[in-house]
């Protein structure tokens, strides 16, 4: 038997017992019946509210080979909200069989309208099957042309955006929909809709069911590796998990100051009310200027309690500088030897205050001892270095105290143990915490910024202001001025667009190849603080919509100083003047503040700003407007050498994440040009979702931003809308 009549006989086999071969016998199965095929399941328009109606569109029906179907119906429109505004008519005589869709009035008001459109088919296997219509109408026929890269246009008149995007083939628009209430506690829904207008074939998909900003496509570009790599060869950094916590509990104590200062009110009224009634105890825990007195000073011992919950501890003067005087805790138990740094650091951190971190103060910030005549009088700042700090929670680097303000009253209802004197606190190096090498670079930047603290006490005391500045805008300024302080050992200048190297490279030893690289004494401020925290306030906030000034140690921290520093960039002829004029301001707080001092209205302030963090690339664009740009840094090549060209062990560090993944932090929902219908929730005050819009082919785009249920947004609503063109 040839091989050809083998495989006869096997598949004649086959036949017999599974019950014949189709075709092959007259007992086999019958032919399946044909099904409907339509070019496309949805069809989206959309028009001008008042407006004349866009354009009939066509569906070819057929059946699933290539013969047109007998006995083809369409059955009656089924709306959703409202009627009458779509006709349908069927061509059967042609093959494929044609269905015309039209829309027969411009007059609803703003929203998206749906319908459904039921065909039927003699003999066919899914008859009957619809046709999904979407009527999107426009609140407006504005037309948006942004020509070239780097252009944007913001609408901040009106929730109710409406408008048609000009678009170019291979062209991309970031779009930031931002809510612009002043506080995060408003949240707010939205659903972002379009549709091409021109451009468009046949086959337009209808606007997409919602999805969760969770499951929506999210545009992650991973910065691409410039140039050479650097190696981090700075041990000793505690873990990113232990920064925060740290940090957390910095800002639990901004809060405790707070909440300390409205129930016991202003500490000069305080004193003079306890003076006039003879209270006030003699001073018992003054601050001895001379080397090697030990002192008894009160430490906060706790995040909760009152101005008694403190810890008396002994603290040796081990240094004193004409502005500035230095305090280390005598306990060898809780600050073993092995953690302390050598003797000689003490008065060269005085040295470095005088002469570098108070004359910055003093031009940028304000004066820390202008309400010392109603203290102490000493003079000077007080440091006190305690192991204290590292029992709190799980630590907090450092802090001011509200209560030593207040005068010492040993009794009554609040008792005060005051140290009566303008005084910060640090922590101490610890086997799970700064290594002692670490700690003295990092206490030499937190001098700049807690002493940014006392002025902001002392300026508010002195104004008789009813409250105390924001957390995150209170935050964001002692992050500026420590941030400003680091020019004296970076190479970053005022509005000059710093780099990586510029910055991170100045703080870290990466080797003789890096700047900075012969420096022995770089603090550590920006890779530890500022730049991490931002990194993280922007990833959240475009993940997972869980952001918003004010909301966490990244917004404070992080966002804080981001819009700070952005402000000050945007609106200050004198950076120092200008900081000045927030720290001094004595009724306003957060963005009321910052609204005052630039002249600028909350909802344009928010806008640029959030436009200008949206780092999701390196852009290869100039911007043509300024205030989309925070220029006094180059954050997205910071974010790209810091994810990409920085190893540890040899592979990149992502410096920036928890992940070590090498991204940029914000990550927009990717749209493309057609039908478009994305639901967004709990957008946070102050923060914004983004997308990012790409164009395969030239046409326009109808945009519509609508509640959150599809319907038109409420005048009240403080959602508005700016596009970039970014390629």
């Amino acid at each position: 038997m040839t091989g050809l009549m083998r495989r006869r006989a096997i598949v004649a086999a086959f036949c017999l017992t599974a019950g014949g071969c189709g075709g092959d016998s007259p007992t086999g199965p019958a032919p399946t019946p044909p099904a409907i095929g339509l070019s496309t399941r949805q069809v989206a328009f959309a028009a001008p509210q008042g407006g004349a109606s866009p354009g009939p569109q066509t569906v070819a029906v057929q059946d699933s080979g290539t013969q047109t179907l007998t006995g083809l119906a369409i059955g009656p429109i089924t709306y959703t909200g409202t009627s009458g505004w779509l006709s349908a008519s069927l061509d059967a005589t042609t093959a494929p069989a044609t269905l015309t869709l039209s829309v027969t009035t411009g007059s609803l008001t703003s929203g998206s309208y749906a319908a459904n459109v039921p065909i039927s088919a003699s003999a066919a296997s899914n008859s009957p099957q619809s046709i999904a219509v979407t009527f999107l109408v426009l609140s407006g026929g504005g037309t948006t042309t942004l020509a070239a890269a780097g252009q944007s246009v913001v609408f901040l008149d009106a929730p109710s955006l409406g408008t048609k995007l000009t678009l170019q083939s291979g062209s991309r628009y970031l779009i930031a929909v931002v809510n612009t209430a002043p506080t995060s506690t408003v949240t707010e829904d939205f659903r972002l809709v379009g549709a091409l207008l021109s451009g468009a074939t046949a086959s337009v998909a209808a606007l997409p069911a919602a999805a969760p900003p969770s499951l929506s496509p999210r545009y992650t570009e991973p910065p691409a590796p410039r140039g050479g790599t650097y190696a981090l060869r700075e041990p000793g950094m505690p873990s990113s998990v232990v920064l925060r916590q740290l940090a957390q509990n910095h800002l639990a104590m901004l809060d405790w100051n707070r909440r300390i200062y409205s129930r016991l009110g202003n500490p000069s009224t305080v004193r003079a009310r306890l003076r006039a009634a003879g209270r006030i105890a003699p001073l018992s825990a003054a601050v001895t200027p001379t080397v090697g007195a030990v002192n008894q000073v009160y430490v906060r011992k706790a995040l909760g309690g009152d101005c008694a919950t403190v810890d008396s501890i002994n603290a040796r003067t081990v240094a004193v500088g004409q502005h500035i005087i230095v305090l280390a805790d005598t306990n060898r138990t809780t600050w073993p030897q092995s953690q302390r740094p050598d003797t000689s650091f003490y008065p060269t951190f005085a040295n470095e205050y005088d002469q570098i971190t108070w004359p910055h103060i003093q031009n940028q910030i304000g004066d820390p001892l202008a309400y010392d005549a109603n203290l102490a009088g000493l003079g000077k700042v007080t440091v006190t270095i305690t192991p204290v700090l590292n029992g709190i929670g799980s630590g907090i680097v450092a802090f001011v105290n509200g209560c030593d303000f207040f005068p010492f009253t040993s009794s009554g209802p609040d008792p005060n143990f005051s140290n009566n004197t303008e005084m910060f606190y640090s922590l101490v190096p610890a086997p799970n915490g700064f290594t002692v090498t670490n700690w003295e670079k990092e206490l030499r930047a937190t001098a700049a910024h807690e002493t940014k603290h006392l002025v902001s006490f002392t300026d508010r005391i002195i104004n008789q202001s009813n409250a105390f500045e924001q957390i995150w805008l209170e935050e964001g300024l002692a992050q500026e001025s420590s941030e400003i302080w680091m020019r004296q050992f970076n190479q970053a200048t005022w509005k000059a667009h710093a780099n990586f190297l510029q910055t991170v490279g100045c703080e870290l030893n990466l080797g003789a190849n890096a700047p900075c690289d012969a420096q022995n004494d770089k603090p550590l401020d920006l890779v530890v603080s500022h730049l991490p925290f931002l990194f993280k306030y922007l990833q959240k906030e475009s993940q997972s919509n869980a952001e918003g000034l004010g909301l966490d140690f990244a917004s404070d921290y992080g966002a804080g100083w981001a819009i700070a520093r952005w402000a000050t960039d945007q609106y200050a002829s004198d950076e120092g003047g200008f900081i000045k004029s927030l720290v001094n301001e004595p009724a306003l707080t957060g963005l009321d503040n910052l609204s005052a001092h630039t002249g600028q209205p909350i909802p344009l302030l928010l806008m640029y700003w959030n436009l200008a963090s949206a780092i999701y690339t390196t852009p290869t664009y100039t911007a043509a407007d300024p205030r989309i740009t925070i220029p006094s840094f180059n954050l997205a090549d910071i974010f790209n050498v810091g994810q990409t060209q920085l190893t540890c062990n040899g592979t990149p560090c992502g410096l920036f994440t928890d992940s070590g993944k090498p991204i940029f932090p914000v990550q927009p929902i990717a749209l493309s040009a057609g039908a478009i219908g994305q639901t967004v929730q709990g957008v946070p005050g102050t923060a914004a979702a983004f997308f990012l819009l790409t164009a395969s082919k030239t046409g326009t785009e109808a945009l519509q931003l609508q509640s959150g249920s599809g319907g038109t947004l409420s005048p009240s609503s403080a959602l508005r809308v700016g596009i970039i063109r970014v390629h």
